[in-house]
């Protein structure tokens, strides 16, 4: 963006008087992640308030009350070597693993963009000022400096379901028990195994956070704000959160406890749908046995499929009945079959709303869950790393999906897959029942976070959320005191009880042992 940006800022903190001004901090470079958070701002703005975005994606129109505010930044800047360049490669890396390359990203991330001089300028700022500060959770906690700065209210974004540790923001709790963790595959019904694993891994992160990736943010964070010495460290500043997005809902994952200011929104990106292009049209509706639509995200790329599961898709495809529209990056995909459609980019969710598509086949991405569930299609799932595996394993259980490992994609497995979800009715009826449940909410999702959003600024950081729990030592917290004060006086009565009978049979005991010997001193004169 030009240097009059600053100016247009300025100019708009002092005219502003219909609206919220709104910053919102979206730094993480991917598409999918802007999506979510794009659609609120764009609301918001709708909404006549000022709206100032910081992300690497801006709007390709300009809107008066909105302004773009562009980073120079690009995941090949913030992968630093610790992520795989083939993300289909992340399919081997586990939970606690895979949380350790998002803090080293965080940490790459934040070091990077608070060195850009348009962010420099906004540290630095005298004349602007803000109503409420957005910032997504995605292991740039960094970006909290900016609600000290214009001494805001603070509303952090997360475009999945959550991690368990954003309930501590607060005071939601996340039972190890029940709840599953984001990057692991259970059910909230676990075994034994299943629990002790969950627990394991919940604590490793939780304390990895605390100890490692947290301090290193902070660093960060008190390096390049440096207008200021009374800059609170990122672990209280987390804390004075005064509402948490949750991109998910509990049709779409499992029930658990949630604060009033632990707000679900999932899906607030998907819009009514558009009329398709008229090629595409024409290509869903003249197809007599119905379309698959295939499609790996926005940020795993199909022509990175290493060639052997390439093959496998190319061979299932060509012997299927039904037409196959594939997401496909280049501009030939060598093997192409007759019944294959290929789309660099294609409107997913508007394809997804067409009657005549019969299955979708995804990686598992929430996003693209969201926008299935939405519409009523039944998928088959094949995860490949972080919450992917454990939004398949829901579709699963609830009887809309099939999921099969990428390392288990063979020409037998895909083809038995594929049969199952369009020969066996209950797929698709259990994907038009859960969607009939997901649009059954009085607010869309975009709505109700646009309501949210709303309440938060009128009610100055609606400080009368908050909940107690956040006040609570860690010992408090569990009831440990309690605990320990219950168990010394149980114990107390114990003991006395103990003292006492014993006390009474020795007396009892005790009397009658004198008896015996007396007697038998007798005997023995």
């Amino acid at each position: 963006m030009s240097p009059p940006w600053f100016l247009l800022l300025a100019l708009m903190s002092v005219t502003l008087s219909h609206g919220a001004r709104i910053l919102g901090l979206f730094p993480f470079p991917a598409r999918s992640h802007l999506m979510v958070h794009k659609a609120l701002m764009l609301e918001l703005a709708r909404r006549g308030h000022e709206i100032t975005v910081v992300s690497s994606f801006p709007e390709s129109k300009p809107i008066p009350n909105y302004t773009d505010i562009v980073l120079n930044t690009n995941m090949g800047t913030l992968s630093g070597g610790h992520v795989p360049s083939n993300l289909f490669d992340m399919k081997t890396v586990g939970a606690v693993q895979l949380a350790v390359m998002l803090w080293y990203m965080g940490e790459a991330l934040c070091d990077h963009i608070l060195q850009e001089e348009k962010i420099q300028k906004l540290i630095h700022s005298k004349d602007l000022n803000f109503d409420l500060v957005f910032v997504e959770a995605f292991s740039n906690e960094c970006f909290l400096g900016f609600a000290h700065k214009f001494n805001a209210p603070i509303i952090q974004t997360c475009t999945y379901g959550g991690a368990n540790f954003m309930g501590d923001w607060v005071g939601s709790p996340n039972p190890y028990s029940y709840v599953p963790d984001d990057l692991l595959e259970y059910k909230d019904k676990m075994n034994f195994w299943e629990r002790l694993h969950n627990t394991i891994v919940g604590t490793l992160k939780h304390v990895g956070r605390q100890l490692i990736h947290l301090p290193k943010q902070n660093a960060v964070m008190q390096k390049r704000f440096n207008y200021t010495d009374n800059l609170p460290p990122v672990w209280e500043l987390e804390y004075k959160t005064s509402l948490v997005f949750l991109n998910t809902h509990y049709s779409l994952s499992y029930p658990k406890p949630l604060t009033p200011n632990y707000v679900q929104v999932g899906g607030m990106h998907v819009k009514p749908p558009k009329k398709l292009p008229q090629e595409l049209q024409k290509y869903l509706d003249e197809a007599p046995e119905g379309v698959i639509y295939f499609s790996m995200g926005s940020n795993l790329q199909s022509s990175q499929m290493p060639e052997s599961k390439r093959n496998v898709f190319l061979k299932v495809f060509s012997k299927l009945k039904q037409q196959v529209l594939w997401k496909w990056e280049t501009d030939t995909l060598p093997g192409q079959p007759r019944n294959v459609k290929l789309g660099k980019w294609l409107p997913q969710s508007d394809i997804l709303a067409h009657p005549n598509v019969r299955l979708f086949i995804t990686h598992g991405g929430i996003l693209s869950m969201q926008e299935a569930i939405n519409r009523g299609v039944p998928l088959l799932g094949i995860p490949i790393f972080g919450d992917q595996s454990m939004n398949m394993r829901k579709a699963v259980s609830a009887g809309y999906g099939v999921m099969v490992e990428f390392s288990n994609v063979t020409e037998e497995s895909l083809t038995w897959a594929i049969r199952e979800i369009l020969e066996v009715p209950k797929y698709r009826e259990n994907a038009q029942r859960l969607s009939r449940i997901y649009r059954d909410q009085p607010l869309t999702p975009l709505e109700q976070a646009a309501f949210w959003t709303e309440y938060v600024i009128r009610h100055k950081g609606a400080p009368h959320m908050r909940s107690a729990a956040l006040d609570l030592t860690w010992y408090q917290y569990f009831l440990l005191d309690v605990i320990a004060v219950l168990a010394l006086a149980v114990g107390s009565v114990l003991l006395i009880a103990f003292l006492l009978i014993r006390a009474l049979l020795t007396r009892i005991y005790g009397g009658k042992q004198k008896e015996i010997e007396n007697a038998l001193k007798k005997k023995r004169k």
